[in-house]
């Protein structure tokens, strides 16, 4: 079969963006006889009309919106190889793709990159001759902090190595089959309300009595499916009321502000917490509720499993780095379990 040029591919992207091959031609810098030579071939290499001409411009077709679609993850790898090897050139360096949210990149990342940088560049190999000592690659963060939903969709199409999340349904039903989860850690949550609202009691057990915030307006995160709003949602609703949300907002310093001043009630994680005097801060009971922090990765395949037996370097150093990031992930997360 031969094989596809991608500068059709190129070209066929930037028509779809740009709405006409005369706009495609600008953005690319290339003339317009040179665009329409490489979708020719890239419609006769495919054997389908992939753009609909028209004086209003061109746009693709039903099949070639499918190429649209397969094009650019095709680039996006080909400019991830490129980045790749210029790391590899310059620091013998292997990326680790890892999402995180951003609480816990936070509190995580900064940690975990000051392990990987105390890790020593000059190692002995078990297969070289005793006392030999030989440069060897080690790991580079890439990291994205992000939405839980979008973190999960972007490990399971393999847009991410790892990701560290969080869950508070301890059977962590909502982990799709494709992907791992290990625990990490686990964080206490409090109900956290201005103290001008008085003291609010607490049953046997703890459990403060939410049915005197029914009028409060409550911090919920930018995320529809924020694990932690969820056990707000169902607390309030045993309360025999639906929780007021006035705000939307990730970052928990904002948050605390807005408690402060009167302006909200949240839930929030230990290593979040503020020390404003301002702030009337209320253990939730472990028994009900917590919120556990997870390494999620893919799940490996037979068929994957097979390909790693076959001895291919490239994925042999890329598995090794994810397993040194792996590692010290677990060093650095383990003075909170």
């Amino acid at each position: 079969m031969e094989p596809l040029d991608t500068r059709g591919l190129v070209a066929l992207r930037a028509v779809a963006e740009a709405g006409s091959v005369a706009a495609a031609a600008t953005v690319l810098s290339w003339s317009q006889p040179t665009v329409n030579h490489h979708l020719r071939n890239l419609e006769r290499r495919l054997g389908a009309t992939l753009i609909d001409r028209s004086p209003r411009g061109s746009h693709p077709t039903s099949v070639g919106s499918l190429v649209v679609a397969r094009a650019t993850e095709i680039l996006g790898l080909c400019d991830r190889l490129g980045a790749e090897v210029a790391l590899w050139r310059e620091s013998q360096a292997v990326p680790v793709r890892i999402g995180a949210v951003p609480t816990v990149g936070a509190r995580v990342i900064p940690r975990l990159h000051d392990q990987l940088q105390a890790r020593p560049r000059w190692q002995t190999r078990d297969e070289a001759v005793a006392g030999e000592r030989t440069e060897v690659f080690t790991a580079a963060l890439d990291v994205t902090m992000d939405e839980h939903a979008k973190l999960v969709s972007r490990l399971e199409s393999g847009d991410l190595d790892l990701a560290l999340l969080v869950s508070t349904d301890i059977d962590r039903t909502w982990i799709p089959a494709t992907l791992n989860a290990a625990h990490l850690y686990s964080e206490q949550l409090h109900l956290c309300v201005p103290r001008s609202i008085g003291p609010i009691e607490r049953d046997s057990h703890g459990m403060p009595d939410l049915a005197v915030l029914v009028s409060q307006t409550w911090a919920f995160s930018i995320d529809p499916g924020d694990a932690i709003d969820e056990v707000v949602r169902s607390f309030c609703l045993s309360a025999g009321f639906e929780p007021r949300v006035g705000m939307r907002m990730d970052d928990y310093a904002a948050i605390n502000r807005m408690i402060s001043a009167g302006l909200a009630v949240a839930m929030i994680p230990e290593s979040s917490l503020s020390t404003d005097p301002d702030i009337e801060v209320i253990p939730m009971p472990l028994s009900a509720c917590r919120r556990d922090v997870l390494l999620v990765s893919r799940s490996r395949s037979a068929a994957s499993a097979g390909s790693r037996a076959r001895h291919d370097p490239i994925v042999a150093a890329h598995d090794s780095a994810v397993a040194e990031v792996v590692a010290d992930i677990r060093t650095v997360t383990a003075q909170w379990r």
